[in-house]
């Protein structure tokens, strides 16, 4: 079954702090944070942050639905305090075990890019733990390529990471 893919509301905050969390404990070295960090923030945090991400110019998330059960987010992310750093970022990209394979990353991709053309983004960015050969597959399959740039993991500084970057085209 083809998931639907959405772009959160403000009420879904509980949501999304359940499925950013589950992602966090499910695979730790995927992201940026920590489910020990996140675990501490406040419900109004939560509301916040997923009004920002519905509704907000510099922030979005994309839920995939399937059977009204979110198997997968994503989140499309702007520096507009870094202007070095102007290309979109891909955050927190998670998709269910259960929906691995199935196409569902694929379309969170196409939303998140998406958004990123609608902002006038001509390329997006994204960083990919090394060694995690399925998220590296997942992206050179959705046109991504290694820039060469490597950095420490943020909380697990003996990881390095790999950026990755998409060419948009310049079309919306």
């Amino acid at each position: 079954m083809t998931p639907l893919i959405r772009r959160i509301q403000p009420d879904d905050w509980q949501r999304m702090r359940a499925r950013r969390l589950h992602a966090l404990a499910d695979s730790p070295m995927a992201f940026g944070s920590t489910l020990a960090h996140e675990r501490t923030f406040t419900d109004d945090a939560w509301r916040e942050r997923a009004a920002r991400a519905s509704t907000g110019d510099i922030a979005a998330v994309f839920v995939a639905e399937r059977e009204g059960q979110w198997v997968g987010t994503v989140t499309g992310y702007v520096r507009p305090d870094d202007p070095d750093n102007a290309d979109p970022l891909i955050v927190a990209m998670f998709v269910d075990r259960s929906a691995r394979g199935a196409g569902v990353g694929a379309a969170l991709i196409e939303a998140v890019c998406g958004w990123a053309r609608a902002w006038g983004a001509s390329r997006i960015t994204l960083w990919v733990p090394a060694g995690n050969q399925p998220a590296e597959r997942l992206y050179g399959r959705c046109g991504f390529r290694p820039t060469g740039n490597d950095r420490p993991h943020t909380h697990t500084p003996t990881l390095d990471e790999r950026e990755m970057v998409r060419e948009l085209g310049g079309f919306a």
